[in-house]
């Protein structure tokens, strides 16, 4: 586990260029938001926007994880000179168009089933945490409301904080860690959804299904590998909440920010080259 850790820190420093189609497509959408939220005033413009969104998801999703996988192929290489895995490295450009021409229709596919993922599991978890943890009645739901109002037009979510009670602030508090807790075991689900894509099955809702055999194939290595990654994440989201504070140090954990989403992706398509697509490949060739 640890040289797999090690090998995906040397894939992402050695083909950092990988974050420029993220930063990209991470400031055009924030963009493309901003613009969409003092503009889109009816139903029509709202559908239009929202497939717009979904063919950039679908863009840039065919061709970034396209060009991972490139770099974790060029890392099986051997490079004499520094400055030919350089070029090798910028060459990863070039692959962008022609993952979007290979699974442009498969991340769209991905975006509309994990709407439909979310459309599912919201019910079920409201459900499930008025069962745990129990819900608003309407006295304190009109309290609640009249609160987040005056706060809005004071200082903002600060000031809504603020004006909660303490157990106002347990329960949701509650809630939160439910949803925490929902959307982990979420995302563990789906670790290896978009490599079983790129590597296996085009088809959205057959690598899903494989990819849950996989996961629990291996079950105690991955959860290990995706504990790793969370425990990761969360801490520097934590820290990130400090950063406001100072336009430098937010600046610097932007970046470190953007550097881990790459790492995030790489180490998991490593794992996955390693574990599943050279094991398939060797059984092949014992047949």
């Amino acid at each position: 586990m640890r040289e797999l850790f090690k090998d995906a820190v040397k894939i992402t420093n050695y083909n950092i260029i990988l974050t420029i189609p993220l930063i990209v497509f991470v400031k055009i959408l924030d963009l493309y938001s901003l613009y969409s939220r003092s503009h889109i005033d009816s139903t029509p413009k709202f559908l239009l926007a929202s497939l717009t969104v979904l063919f950039m998801f679908g863009v840039f999703c065919s061709g970034w994880f396209y060009m991972i996988k490139g770099a974790i192929s060029l890392s099986k290489k051997v490079f004499v000179l520094d400055e030919d895995r350089a070029k090798a490295a910028l060459n990863l450009f070039k692959v962008f168009p022609e993952g979007v021409g290979k699974f442009f229709l498969s991340f769209v596919g991905v975006y509309i089933i994990f709407f439909i993922i979310q459309l599912l599991a919201t019910p079920l978890v409201y459900i499930l945490g008025v069962k745990i943890i129990g819900g608003l009645d309407s006295a304190s739901m009109q309290n609640l409301q009249e609160l987040a109002i005056n706060a809005s037009s004071n200082d903002g979510m600060t000031a809504f904080i603020d004006s909660l009670t303490t157990e106002q602030v347990v329960f949701f508090g509650k809630w939160s860690l439910l949803f925490m807790v929902v959307t982990s075991c979420i995302m563990y689900l789906l670790m290896l959804w978009i490599p079983e894509i790129v590597y296996k099955s085009p088809n959205p809702v057959a690598a899903l299904w494989h990819s849950f055999g996989k996961l629990f194939k291996d079950f105690f290595t991955t959860i290990r590998l995706f504990l790793s990654l969370w425990f990761m994440g969360f801490a520097l989201l934590f820290i990130n909440t400090f950063a406001f504070i100072n336009p430098i140090a937010y600046i610097i954990m932007s970046i470190i920010l953007f550097y881990f989403s790459v790492y995030f992706v790489v180490l998991i398509f490593l794992y996955y080259d390693r574990n599943h697509t050279a094991v398939e490949m060797n059984s092949d060739e014992k047949k």
